[in-house]
């Protein structure tokens, strides 16, 4: 049976159900990536790390359940505490886990009347991709290349079957978008650099910009360049931006959270920026 037959058997309400659970889980993985992933860029843990071991109490080491690894679950089983008791869990591991639901079901609920179900699980794996750079972009200022170029390979893929009949962008239109958006972010970077002296746009912001490219096309680049720049300034204060990294020396404002909103809500609403103001 094809992914389309499979959603016409949902109930009503069946498809809002799959993604606030997928946003859960995509939610509840973005807390170990937040955490553990930069030690691994860094080589403080290896790399098997971001999947073992599993969850421990931050006071006394003790494992937890599987129940209490849940952010969510687990915050309010143990009633905002660790597992011994001795320390309060931070809110922002829930919150993490909820935002994942909230991004997953909003971006489902903004979708097009009609929008078949092959696409929309793209555009939900899509969006998992994004709603996990953001964070860890945010939190850290690292974006994984298994992130950005997962992302980027998988709007690839995905261009190249839309003559089998799924309902994507062509092939032509995501190579395009893809190579503008490295372009793009490359050429600001370089002109960042003979100005300031000085590295001004990490080349995992140009990833990241070709994956959206590739997702919705050359004028999708182009929005989420300027809408998106905009936002993640406006955003910086909610991850304690500017970031300082060792010695002092200022990692900036990270855009990954700025591009990856604008770009899930522009790919998956359809609407350009650009497109709407010209």
């Amino acid at each position: 049976m094809t992914v389309r037959g499979l959603a016409a058997t949902l109930p009503p309400g069946g498809g809002f159900f799959l993604a606030a659970l997928w946003g859960l889980l995509v939610g509840s993985f973005t807390t170990v990536a937040v955490d553990r992933w930069p030690a691994i860029i860094e080589g403080r843990l290896p790399a098997n790390a971001l999947f073992l071991p599993g969850s421990r109490c931050s006071t006394c080491a003790r494992p937890l359940t599987w129940p209490q690894s849940l952010p969510l679950i687990g915050w309010l089983m143990l009633r905002g505490r660790c597992a011994c008791g001795q320390a309060r869990i931070s809110p922002r591991w829930p919150a993490m886990e909820l935002g994942g639901l909230v991004v997953m079901v909003g971006a489902l609920a903004v979708m097009p009347a009609g929008t078949p179900a092959d696409r929309v699980l793209l555009l939900m794996l899509f969006g998992g991709f994004l709603y996990v750079a953001a964070l860890v972009d945010g939190f850290s200022a690292y974006l994984p290349d298994a992130l950005t170029l997962g992302a980027l390979w998988l709007g690839l893929v995905a261009a190249a079957m839309a003559p089998c009949g799924l309902d994507v962008i062509g092939a032509e239109a995501a190579i395009l978008g893809a190579c503008l958006g490295w372009s793009v972010m490359a050429g600001v970077a370089s002109m960042g650099r003979a100005l300031a002296g000085r590295e001004v746009l990490a080349a995992g912001d140009w990833k990241l910009m070709a994956a959206i490219g590739a997702w919705g096309g050359a004028e999708t680049v182009v929005s989420v360049a300027l809408a998106g720049s905009l936002l993640a300034i406006v955003m910086a204060p909610l991850f304690d931006r500017f970031a300082m990294g060792e010695g002092d020396e200022k990692r900036g404002i990270p855009l990954g959270p700025g591009f990856s909103i604008v770009g899930l809500v522009t790919v998956v609403t359809d609407v350009s920026l650009i497109g709407s103001l010209f």
